[in-house]
């Protein structure tokens, strides 16, 4: 394999990643923050599946026993859950994002050393 075909290969990976929006000190959720301030979630191999897993997600909200559990589970880690309408903001405001963007490398830049 020449090295300009392993180039477009490399090029041809990218991965995206399901942005979830921070939570401010005010227990709300942020959309409004830089994308460095927000949580990579799940990866996906393309965009579309990225896409459609928030669809999804929306179409298909929590449950309120699934709520329970999951505000349940945030209490028991020593955190204040979100209202279930915070979490479904949080969800509906959620993005999908290439790895090669930008944005993502300030967020690789904000973090601290391992």
């Amino acid at each position: 394999m020449s090295m300009k075909s392993c180039h477009a290969t490399a090029l041809a990976i990218v991965l995206w990643y399901l942005m979830i929006p921070p939570i401010g000190a005010d227990n709300k959720v942020d959309a409004h923050a830089p994308l460095s301030k927000w949580k990579i979630g799940v990866g996906f191999e393309s965009e579309k599946d990225c896409d459609d897993s928030v669809k999804d997600a929306i179409q298909n909200p929590m449950t309120p026993a699934e709520y329970q559990a999951a505000a349940q589970a945030t209490r028991k880690a020593g955190m204040k859950p979100l209202s279930m309408a915070e979490m479904t903001k949080r969800t509906q405001e959620s993005i999908c994002v290439a790895g090669d963007d930008p944005r993502l490398k300030e967020k690789a830049k904000a973090a601290p050393p391992k």
